[in-house]
């Protein structure tokens, strides 16, 4: 286990080897933290902990690990209990699988469990305790606008992440007091390899308008300089606001959510 400054800022980022996770990883090293990095692509996640640390000049270890597997949640969660103080806490890692929930194989539900609602639990409860004794910390929550949308083929990636940006809302009621802050992230579509899976060869993603699409680094932008607002939900992006008001106040038909949103 790499060692930590005391003094020195610190950040665990689960789904760390691409996408947003990488983009957290990256844009906090330029912030100086020190990183932990969590991910189960082995290859990747060595290549980029290996490229943050020489051009950020910060310790990166990385932690290979499968968030399906409570065994490797456990691994996690010693690092976590390690820890002299960890400053934030991302749980960005997740998956995406599209199909009909009774056709869809049921070890992929109880895994989409584990990867959103479990590991998530888990690791913000081991982290809480020392982030309240010091009166300082922070745990971003990375949700999606799908919980949101009822469509055929949403019915499991919708629910778990429903259920986490409800548990970062409720969760603020208990720890706000504590100056601990749990920040709901609800990107729109992002550019990342999130749907370059063959559960995903089907999808209509590539008819969806370029205007839509974020990049990761402008969502964790947005994320990073929202922390410490108050503001506990954040959507980066003016559409993506309207978007998600609309959503939530069920303003489009089911008709036309299927054709431009699903």
């Amino acid at each position: 286990m790499t060692s930590i400054d005391p003094e020195a800022r610190l950040a665990l980022i689960t789904g760390a080897a691409s996408g947003i996770g990488a983009a957290f990883a990256a844009g906090l090293a330029a912030k100086n933290y020190g990183l932990w990095l969590v991910d189960k692509q082995h290859d990747a996640l060595i290549a980029m902990a290996q490229d943050i640390a020489a051009r950020h000049g910060v310790p990166v270890t990385p932690i290979v690990a499968d968030l399906q597997s409570v065994a490797d949640q456990d691994r996690v969660i010693d690092f976590i209990s390690d820890a002299p103080a960890l400053d934030l806490l991302v749980n960005n890692a997740g998956f995406g699988a599209p199909q009909l929930f009774h056709t869809n194989r049921p070890e992929s539900h109880f895994a989409m469990l584990q990867v959103h609602v479990v590991a998530p639990v888990r690791f913000s409860r081991a982290a809480l305790p020392a982030m309240i004794a010091r009166r300082k910390g922070a745990i971003i929550n990375v949700c999606s606008m799908a919980q949101y949308i009822r469509t055929p083929g949403n019915t499991m990636y919708g629910a778990t992440k429903l259920f986490l940006d409800d548990f970062s809302q409720r969760l603020n009621l208990e720890v706000g007091a504590h100056g601990i802050e749990i920040q709901s992230l609800i990107p729109g579509y992002t550019i990342s390899n999130f749907g370059d899976t063959e559960e995903y060869e089907h999808s209509r993603r590539a008819a969806i308008p370029a205007f839509l699409w974020s990049s990761a680094e402008s969502v964790v932008e947005t994320s990073l300089h929202q922390l410490g607002s108050g503001r506990l939900k954040c959507v980066p992006g003016t559409f993506n606001r309207v978007l998600e008001f609309c959503l939530k106040h069920g303003l489009f038909s089911l008709p036309l959510i299927q054709r431009w949103v699903a």
